[in-house]
């Protein structure tokens, strides 16, 4: 029921304040002609948001389109409200439904992160190091910032090959993903630094998948085999980060580096069953060749969990290896465990101002121990990439990148790294 409550509170949110928008959108027709939406809307994307505000827009609302290999189309309705009623508050929300019947709904009020008048960035997706994917995309944000945060997920293709470096590809099963997690959270910029702080109550759920094509998760594993495929607990989940911002451009780097690192601890509300600490670290540096149209551009990301003694990590909720951010010649969620080991190197050259090349190298690894890792089992995936750019941003990737398992095509709204 309560799921039920925040998605229409949310969806009631985006209804309500759409009142005013229509009266604005009344006195603005009095205004002299101005170019046409798509015109706008075309200008906005190749802008920076930073320096010219949110990009296309109604009034608060920002209609967008989310791009995802997992999840298909997802056409998503923001609403954003900086600095509400001339007080330092600001309120953002979010709906988002899918081609494939992912959904996502969020609600965020406090003294937000964000740059400029463009809104915060969110992760969504389940594949990323939580908190590091979060503290890069905003890391830029300047100041001081305190909110409280309600997020509801229902993800029902998502995919799973078994644990380890040996899972087989012919075994991939499917499983739908619930949950929904209440946040409070603290971010503070000084410098260089950013520091974060985060405590959430984390509700999950797992029950069959919805692709015919591959068997349900749950009956054809079990609870060796895929830990917490029978019993998805609620979890106290708190963390903290640090991110070194050093890039010339953070959205667009030419040389620099950055570095986060992060540790996160998650209790089982109900039992011991399932409780470890996580570490992750996040290190990339760029270094440009002669002149800042050349740069080399590497990665090296480490994830490491320690369970509890008797206790496990939920298989859901492990790193993985594979789609659109590491080892992307593999299929999303191809591999997870415990513990993750990957490193990317692209040599990118822009041909224009707005038009970068890359080619690309991947490698990486998953295992159940430190000890387990082997540089002759590393997997590797090679290819290229276009991206499409404004002055200081990527906004447009398409990477192409092959592996022993085939070649995967990813397009997303966002720098690879």
């Amino acid at each position: 029921m309560r799921r039920k409550a925040f998605v229409s509170a949310v969806i009631g949110l985006l209804c309500v304040v759409s009142v005013p928008c229509a009266a604005d959108d009344a006195g603005a027709a009095q205004e002299p002609a101005r170019p046409g939406f798509l015109t706008r809307a075309v200008r906005k994307f190749l802008s920076d948001p930073a320096q010219e505000g949110p990009g296309p827009h109604v009034g608060p609302f920002l209609p967008r389109l989310q791009v995802s290999s997992v999840s298909g189309l997802a056409p998503m309705l923001h609403l954003w409200v900086p600095d509400l009623g001339a007080s330092p508050l600001d309120v953002h929300a979010s709906a988002g439904y899918s081609t494939k019947r992912f959904q996502y709904y969020d609600l965020r009020l406090g003294l937000l992160p964000h740059e400029g008048g463009a809104p915060p960035s969110v992760e969504r997706g389940t594949s990323r190091l939580f908190p590091l994917s979060d503290l890069d995309r905003n890391a830029a944000a300047p100041g001081f910032g305190l909110w409280a945060s309600a997020v509801y997920r229902d993800y029902p293709g998502e995919a799973f090959y078994g644990l380890g470096p040996a899972s087989e590809l012919g075994l991939r099963s499917d499983y739908r993903l619930r949950d929904e997690t209440y946040e409070g959270a603290m971010q503070f910029q000084a410098g260089r630094v950013t520091l974060t702080a985060r405590g959430a109550l984390l509700g999950t759920s797992i029950a069959a998948g919805t692709d015919a094509g591959y068997p349900d998760t749950g009956t054809s594993n079990d609870d060796t085999t895929a830990p917490g495929v029978f019993r998805a607990p609620d979890f106290v989940r708190l963390s903290a980060g640090l991110w070194l911002e050093a890039r010339d451009e953070p959205h667009d780097p030419h040389r620099g580096l950055a570095f986060g690192v992060a540790v996160s601890r998650f209790d089982d509300r109900g039992s011991r069953a399932f409780q470890w600490t996580r570490w992750n670290v996040d290190a990339r540096q760029y270094v440009s060749l002669g002149s800042p149209r050349h740069v080399i551009a590497l990665r090296q990301v480490v994830s490491l969990d320690a369970p509890d003694a008797g206790s496990r990590v939920p298989f859901f909720l492990q790193a993985t290896g594979g789609g659109g951010d590491l080892l992307r010649g593999y299929r999303a969620y191809r591999f997870r465990d415990d513990k993750l080991l990957a490193t990317a190197l692209e040599y990118r050259f822009e041909l224009h101002p707005k038009v970068e090349l890359a080619l690309i190298h991947e490698a990486g690894q998953v295992a159940s121990s430190v000890d387990a890792f082997s540089l002759g089992r590393l997997r590797h995936s090679f290819g290229a990439g276009i991206r499409l750019k404004s002055p200081h941003h990527v906004k447009l990737r398409i990477d192409v990148l092959h592996s022993p398992e085939g070649t995967r095509t990813h397009v997303n709204l966002e720098p690879s790294f």
